[in-house]
C-alpha cells in the first residue's frame, strides 16, 4: 500500500511536469519559461524520485521560491542547536513560505537545493508552469462540472 501511495504521488508529480511538455505543442501562447522535453523532465525529477510522498511534496512548491532556500540553508546552519518545538518556533517566525519551512526539517535537503541552485530553479520553474497549464486546462471542465445542466 505504501509502494502504491508513492507511485501514485511520484506519478502525479511526474504528470504535472510532463503536462507542461505536452501541453506547450497544442498551446499557442508565449512560453514562461523555456519548456522541457520528458527526457528532461525525468532527469530533472531523478534526483528526488525516492524521496518519500510527504518530501516531495514539499520540495516541488518550495523550488520555486530558490531565495528562500538560500535564506533557509543559510539560518538552519547559524541555528544548527535548535531542533523540535524550538526549531519549528523560530521556523514559524521567518517570512518563508510553508513549503521552505517545512523543509527546515531536513537540512541536508535544504543544503542541497542550495548547493545546486540552478536545478533547484529549473525545478521550480517547471513545477509552477506545468501547474499553471494544468488549471488553464482543468477551467473548463470545472465550469462544465458547476453547469446547472449537469
Amino acid at each position: 500500500m505504501k509502494y502504491a501511495h508513492k507511485s501514485l504521488v511520484l506519478l502525479v508529480a511526474w504528470g504535472l511536469l510532463a503536462a507542461q511538455a505536452n501541453f506547450a505543442q497544442t498551446t499557442s501562447e508565449p512560453p514562461q519559461a523555456a519548456q522541457q522535453s520528458q527526457e528532461q523532465l525525468q532527469q530533472l525529477v531523478a534526483p528526488i524520485a525516492l524521496y518519500p510522498d510527504a518530501l516531495v511534496a514539499q520540495i516541488l512548491p518550495a523550488a520555486s521560491y530558490p531565495e528562500q532556500i538560500v535564506e533557509a540553508a543559510t539560518w538552519i546552519d547559524t541555528h544548527k542547536g535548535a531542533q523540535g518545538n524550538e526549531l519549528a518556533k523560530e521556523v514559524d517566525a521567518q517570512p518563508w513560505d510553508e513549503s521552505v519551512k517545512a523543509l527546515t526539517q531536513f537540512p541536508a535537503v535544504l543544503a542541497n537545493m542550495k548547493q545546486n541552485l540552478a536545478w533547484t530553479s529549473e525545478l521550480g520553474d517547471a513545477y509552477v508552469n506545468s501547474s499553471r497549464r494544468f488549471r488553464r486546462r482543468s477551467r473548463p471542465c470545472a465550469s462544465a462540472r458547476n453547469s446547472p445542466a449537469i
